[in-house]
């Protein structure tokens, strides 16, 4: 293996490992600091909005499309932003800050992270792309990838639960830290490369399939047996199951820690300790289930969509009823089923309803569909978090109750 290929799958551990170590402590600062879900939800909001922007922008400027100066700066930024976040809380937990300028230091250094948060995705995929040519290659080391990040998803939380004993804000000064030596490992090992052809950037779009399920369609057939007659338009479902899916994750993560306070009567450090074992949970279910699905089960696009619908509901139904936190945390296994179907679901759904021609603007429109959930989700689950702690679960149960309703009755019975 390559120094290039080495740095990149430690970038994906890293990365995967530092933004799930901070995720579980959002809700618990938030509420230490006295400000609202709302204002949280802003934090989120604003990041994902930058973020966006940041990728359209690239992907429009030939000149910065150079992988080593994404990764490196992508990086670099990332340590600098998330530095600045952690002092600005730490500053704000120890002194007495006016709440509006507080809220502002905040929200600058937060949204700047968004910036650089795009950097490191654009240069591991456009490596990909441009260094295999065979598209079983790509699928593989997209895969090695992704298998990297998820246990980066398991770990983070783990140590976030050992460190927290000894201090809220020591979880993210660990997460600080590991982006600064990945920066490091970047700088000076990176056997450096020129700008990514323009052949492949279009392309790149057309390979970004899930490995473990682009070959599915409805009936388990091969997907290349399926004839690519329909409209854009088909696509449509598709698109609003992914944005469902995408909104739920978001807001599970975001107000779950708001949620195990008030709902348990949980201290600001428990909640914090409970929410980072779910994390922990749901990072072992949906790596477990991936691997399942991959290697050994081999569903259809349908059972994927029945199993993941049903396990959404029944981990929102545990949420909300339970007056137990053991279960509460237990619903977090269905959620990581969930996701592990809904998924690869989602995206080969889209990408079977439409034509070969259509395949790179339907993997554009996914991509979109997720920078605009990242965007709206915050604002929305936040919003109805004052209401009431349980208007976003029923929210969620309404639109993943629909789903069901709608493949069972207008799209299963339809084809039979």
């Amino acid at each position: 293996m390559n120094k290039n290929n080495t740095i990149l799958l430690l970038a994906s551990l890293a990365n995967g490992m530092s933004f799930s170590m901070i995720l579980p402590l959002l809700a618990p600062l938030i509420r230490q600091l006295k400000m609202s879900e709302l204002q949280a939800g802003l934090l989120v909001s604003a990041s994902a909005l930058l973020m966006s922007l940041t990728a359209m922008w690239i992907s429009k400027k030939t000149k910065l499309q150079n992988q080593y100066g994404l990764l490196s700066l992508g990086f670099i930024g990332m340590t600098i932003t998330w530095g600045l976040f952690s002092g600005v809380l730490s500053y704000g937990l120890h002194y007495t800050v006016p709440a509006g300028l507080l809220f502002t230091l905040l929200l600058l250094s937060r949204s700047s992270t968004g910036i650089f948060m795009a950097m490191p995705q654009i240069a591991l995929q456009s490596y990909v792309m441009t260094r295999y040519a065979e598209e079983k290659q790509r699928g593989q080391m997209m895969a090695k990838f992704g298998a990297f990040n998820s246990l980066g998803l398991i770990l983070g939380p783990f140590l976030t639960t050992l460190l927290i004993v000894y201090g809220i804000l020591l979880p993210m000064w660990l997460a600080v830290v590991i982006l600064a030596i990945l920066s490091i490992l970047i700088v000076c090992f990176y056997q450096k490369n020129n700008y990514i052809p323009v052949d492949h950037r279009q392309k790149s779009f057309q390979d970004h399939t899930d490995p473990a399920c682009e070959q599915l369609d409805l009936n388990g057939q091969p997907r290349a047996k399926i004839k690519n007659n329909h409209k854009l338009n088909n696509a449509l479902v598709w698109l609003i199951l992914g944005f469902s899916l995408y909104i739920a994750i978001v807001t599970l993560n975001l107000t779950a820690g708001f949620y195990i306070q008030d709902k348990f009567k949980f201290s600001i450090e428990q909640s914090a300790l409970y929410f980072s074992q779910c994390s922990l949970i749901v990072g072992i279910a949906l790596v477990t289930m991936q691997v399942a699905i991959s290697k050994w089960l081999k569903w259809s696009l349908q059972l994927l969509l029945l199993v993941g619908l049903s396990a959404m509901l029944i981990g929102l139904l545990m949420s909300i009823y339970t007056q137990q936190i053991l279960v509460f945390q237990l619903a977090y296994i269905f959620y990581g089923i969930a996701v592990a179907c809904l998924m690869p679901a989602f995206t080969t759904g889209a990408s079977q309803s439409v034509p070969l021609a259509e395949q790179t603007k339907i993997a554009a429109l996914c991509t979109m569909v997720q920078a605009l959930s990242l965007v709206v989700a915050p604002l929305m689950s936040t919003a109805l978090y004052q209401f009431n702690i349980i208007f976003p679960y029923y929210l969620l149960i309404g639109i993943f109750a629909l789903f069901l309703f709608y493949f069972i009755v207008f799209k299963w019975r339809r084809g039979k």
